[in-house]
């Protein structure tokens, strides 16, 4: 009788033992952003600009060496209003396909976040240098919770982690380097990752 190497039957049963082997349950697929045009969007309360422009760490990104003295003044009436322009999101995944529509080169994005739930938000677009993202409250200050990429890296992204036990409204700000982008088009996409659990401890 001859004899079949078990080396080679082993690894067509591989897969099979693979199948039926204990562990963890695969995880779903996060889902698809939901596709918006930003223009039909509805438009809601915005930020406070003197808290927004008061944030540490802040300052026009636009007013470089490179700016004439109308382009400067321009900017910087069209930057007067006490509030920010500002749409609201609802508060799932999606992929709003916009422009900032303005000379004063901003515009806010309203989200409302579930108690302990994180969103995260980034601009994707063909010159992503000249967006900048930041994420404040209705005052237009920082608090908890609140991450901003401040260093000029050319990915223009915030999040934010609701440590309230309700749930909170934010604003997720999206700012130019460059002036006169009013018509420069991006995408605004909204994530919601799941907050990361604790290690558990082994005693």
């Amino acid at each position: 009788m001859r004899t079949v190497p078990l080396v080679l039957i082993a690894p067509l049963f591989a897969p099979a033992l693979a199948a039926q082997a204990p562990g963890k349950t695969p995880e779903a697929p996060a889902p698809q952003p939901r596709k918006l045009a930003g223009k039909d969007l509805p438009p809601v309360p915005g930020p406070l600009v003197d808290r927004y422009c008061g944030a540490p760490g802040y300052r026009d990104p636009a007013m470089g060496p490179g700016l004439t003295a109308l382009e400067r003044q321009i900017r910087s009436s069209a930057r007067s209003g006490p509030s920010i322009p500002a749409f609201g999101l609802p508060s799932e995944p999606v992929a709003v396909s916009d422009t900032l529509g303005s000379v004063a080169g901003w515009k806010a994005y309203r989200v409302e976040v579930p108690a302990g739930a994180k969103v995260h938000a980034r601009i994707h677009a063909a010159h992503e240098g000249w967006f900048l993202v930041r994420t404040v409250n209705r005052m237009g200050s920082l608090e908890k919770g609140m991450l901003q990429n401040l260093i000029p890296t050319g990915n223009p992204e915030a999040s934010y982690t609701n440590p309230r036990t309700t749930p909170n409204v934010i604003y997720f700000v999206v700012d130019s380097t460059e002036p006169n982008l009013e018509q420069e088009p991006y995408t605004f996409v909204l994530d919601w990752p799941k907050p990361e659990t604790p290690a558990l401890k082994v005693k």
